[in-house]
């Protein structure tokens, strides 16, 4: 009787496989990371950064319970359908990361420079060709070339030529590509840690050779303190507009306002028939320049000098539309919009339809808006509960 009862019972599960190979069952369609958010938590040193990807758009309360945990601050760059993330920690490493089917992120490559401690700006020109800058307190940084693609560093720049009597420490602050050329900000600090000199300074380099070129000042405004790319999300101190004109951000410091300088199409030195006082015509010190065409520019304008330009006490940046060609400021682009701390600010485009901007402010108000192109709309996209955020990015498939 149990044979035959086991019998019956085979013979009724061949049956129903039979029936289920006959009836067309749904495909699951698996999570695909279309958009990427990092966000850092915590109080230095204690934090913590989340790296993670969405399908949509999120909205609400994002949360960072499926993503990837690192013990430190991070930044990242976005290129392509790969995220590059670098962590504070030595050494200074840049790590690369795609995503599987589930939407985590699976590292995919990576390279570290000994005896530095973080990547400052990541530069993308192609699959093949990216530079990155490397830094830490009190040692020369570096500009390093690598392959996007294997993740190794092919040329470490030499970049002697940019020395200056009396330069107890030096940064790079931002890079840009024009034809054969990257132009690549610097401060210099003395050894009380004051500006060297109150000037603007762009280094001039030939990516067909990896030489420096020269260096260029201009003292209408002063030393850059922030720097980024296209890849970033930080303020920008050097943008590139439609006709290959490169503007620069000079910050404000010791009588100097800031400024907006011009490196024309073509040119590798200052434009002095250019200048823009965004400290008068803003109403108060700026931080970086958001580019995304024509007429669609923007800044950090600091509301409290005090604050001004490393966040000092409560938030006090607004963001506010300008025009390089104009020379004129829009105003602030929202009265609902809390103060931000400007250091963190980013701004990032994907279509014609919006830009994505961070409100990082006091009392952990950390949340994503959008700006719509059309008419200027502002609005909250989501929010974020575990601390600030350092990129939000729509991947290229």
């Amino acid at each position: 009787m149990k044979i035959k009862n086991l019998c019956l019972v085979a013979a009724g599960l061949a049956l129903a496989i039979q029936g289920c190979k006959k009836d067309k069952t749904p495909e699951t369609t698996p999570e695909v990371a279309n958009y990427v958010l990092s966000v850092t938590g915590g109080v230095s040193p204690n934090q913590t950064s989340y790296l993670f990807s969405s399908k949509d758009v999120p909205t609400g309360a994002v949360g960072t319970s499926n993503a990837l945990e690192s013990t430190s601050s991070a930044t990242i760059y976005k290129y392509g359908k790969y995220i590059y993330q670098n962590n504070f920690a030595a050494p200074a490493t840049l790590t690369k990361y795609g995503f599987d089917a589930s939407g985590k992120p699976q590292a995919a490559g990576s390279f570290a420079i000994p005896g530095l401690r973080t990547i400052g700006a990541v530069l993308f020109i192609s699959e093949t060709e990216a530079y990155a800058t490397v830094a830490s307190f009190g040692v020369t940084p570096k500009l390093v070339k690598f392959n996007p693609t294997t993740m190794q560093v092919t040329t470490t720049l030499d970049l002697t030529g940019l020395n200056k009597t009396g330069a107890t420490e030096v940064y790079y602050m931002g890079l840009v590509q024009r034809g054969n050329n990257i132009f690549m900000g610097v401060n210099y600090q003395d050894a009380s840690f004051s500006n060297l000199e109150d000037k603007v300074f762009v280094a001039v380099i030939d990516r067909t050779t990896d030489k420096f070129v020269k260096l260029i000042e201009d003292s209408r405004s002063s030393q850059m303190w922030n720097g980024g790319t296209d890849a970033s999300f930080s303020p920008n101190s050097l943008i590139k507009d439609a006709s290959g004109d490169i503007y620069v951000m000079g910050y404000a410091n010791n009588g100097k306002p800031s400024g907006v300088l011009r490196i024309k199409n073509n040119e590798t030195a200052f434009d002095q028939s250019y200048f823009f006082n965004l400290t008068t015509t803003a109403g108060g010190p700026c931080v970086g320049l958001f580019h995304f065409g024509h007429d669609q520019t923007f800044t950090v304008t600091y509301t409290r000098a005090a604050a001004y330009p490393f966040d000092s006490g409560t938030a006090a940046g607004q963001y506010r539309k300008i025009n390089l060609q104009t020379q004129t400021v829009s105003g602030n682009i929202s009265s609902t919009l809390p103060l931000i701390k400007g250091n963190k600010a980013f701004m990032t485009k994907w279509d014609d339809q919006k830009i994505y901007f961070n409100v990082a402010a006091d009392a952990s108000i950390n949340s994503i808006y959008s700006y719509q192109l059309s008419n200027g709309t502002v609005k909250k996209e989501f929010d974020l509960s575990s601390g600030a955020c350092n990129g939000f990015a729509k991947l290229v498939q």
